[in-house]
């Protein structure tokens, strides 16, 4: 008899290339993101001093679509349920932030302040419930992703643009690396907990 636990890893199992090819794709783009951010931090995007938030927003909204493409690959409800509202959550996300961008952009604070709460919180009490490899970077990623949404919303050292972006970059970054490290521990398994 296969446990939940099984069936969650047999998914990263079947193909833990994809999973490491995507956490490295996520790293890349995100930490290329946040590196704009710091040397071009009042960059004009659609015609607005928005910085790049609207490149950031966008790959919100990719990471959100292959999250759901990881649900309906999931091989237990546990798994379709916690790959669907994270990616259904970053999908709402990106797109309000991505169509907010012709209003102020410090309207958007609130928004991603809570949106990365959310997903911190989510993490960390999700990984209470969900038996997965290797949680600590999971763990890591959710308080980074606390920190940064207290940060927000406390408006400290900032709530400008730049800022706004930057935080977003680091969430994707960390998130590609926990993407990687489930992976690569998943890989170095033994063969016999598939049964």
């Amino acid at each position: 008899m296969k446990s939940s636990h099984s069936s969650e890893l047999n998914q990263f199992r079947s193909m833990p290339w994809w999973y490491t090819i995507r956490g490295v794709v996520m790293m890349i783009s995100g930490g290329g993101i946040a590196t704009l951010c710091i040397f071009a931090p009042n960059v004009y995007m659609l015609g607005e001093k928005f910085s790049w938030i609207p490149i950031i927003a966008m790959v919100l909204v990719m990471v959100g679509v292959l999250r759901c493409i990881d649900a309906n690959m999931a091989k237990s409800v546990q798994g379709f349920l916690l790959n669907m509202q994270g990616g259904v959550l970053d999908i709402i996300v990106g797109f309000l932030t991505l169509f907010a961008i012709n209003g102020e952009p410090e309207n958007l604070v609130l928004l991603i302040a809570g949106y990365m709460l959310t997903q911190g919180i989510l993490r960390n009490v999700l990984l209470s419930v969900v038996d997965i490899r290797n949680p600590k970077s999971n763990r890591i990623t959710g308080i980074i992703s606390i920190i940064l949404g207290i940060i927000i919303w406390g408006e400290w050292p900032a709530s400008a643009p730049w800022f706004l972006a930057f935080s977003l970059s680091i969430d994707i970054v960390f998130r590609g690396w926990a993407l990687i490290m489930l992976a690569s521990s998943i890989k170095k398994e033994p063969a016999a907990a598939e049964d």
